[in-house]
Parts: structure tokens; sequence; C-alpha cells
């Protein structure tokens, strides 16, 4: 027998909700990093020329235990409210906000219609490309 041992996680993320994942206080906290990637999206914007649209994890956020931020980035990239890419070592996962993430930071409410939950739009694809440029 191996000595190791393998655990298998498996989620459907599809069928993932807010009341699922614990209350109206993780609701929030996600809203809460929802908000900092839409102000540094924002600032990144103003700041740079030649800006390609991804941030630099959020790390800390005050009030928030680290801990909590990898299951809200879990969470908000399942519900497809951020969107992540792998730039190389050098950098790292770098993260951006889908349409619907914006929109739920407009709403100020993660409630999403069941027909968009996990589910890139085409929208996305074409905003993506105009919020490169």
């Amino acid at each position: 027998m191996s000595a190791l041992n393998t655990i298998v996680w498996s989620a459907d993320t599809l069928r993932m909700s807010v009341k699922d994942v614990n209350s109206v206080a993780f609701e929030q906290n996600c809203l809460k990093v929802l908000d900092c990637y839409a102000v540094r999206d924002a600032a990144a914007k103003a700041a740079q020329a030649e800006y390609a649209g991804w941030l630099d994890r959020i790390i800390e956020l005050p009030g928030l235990e680290p801990s909590s931020l990898t299951s809200i980035h879990g969470f908000l990239i399942a519900q497809g409210l951020i969107r992540f890419e792998f730039t190389g070592r050098n950098v790292g996962l770098q993260y951006q906000l889908s349409s619907l993430g914006r929109d739920a930071v407009a709403r100020r409410s993660l409630q999403l219609g069941e027909e968009s939950r996990g589910f890139e739009h085409s929208a996305d694809s074409a905003e993506e490309k105009s919020h490169a440029a």
C-alpha cells in the first residue's frame, strides 16, 4: 500500500449559490473583493496607456482573512464573476472582472440568473478585446 493518499474533491459549480456557501456575510465579502478589483482596474486604466486588463491577485483586504480570500476567489471564478490567466513564472496568476462581475458590482448583489452561472457570454469575449485595447 502506498504511503501517499489521494484525496479527490468534486464540486458542482453550476449549481453552487451564495446561499450554499454561507449567507449574506459571504456575499458581502465577495462584493468587497469584486469592488477592490474594480477600483484597481480603473486605476490601472488611468495610469497605464498600454493596460492589458489583467491585475495581480488580491492577497489581502482589510477585514478578511487571507484563507477566506482563497474560497472567495474560487467562488467568483466558478460563478463567472472573475476570470484568471497564468502569465508565466515571473508574474503568475492574474485576474480581471468579467461583464457579470461588473454587473454584480453595479447591482451590489451576487444574485445571478440560473442561465448565466458558470458560463462565459459572447459579450465577455467582445468586452475582453475592447478592454485590452
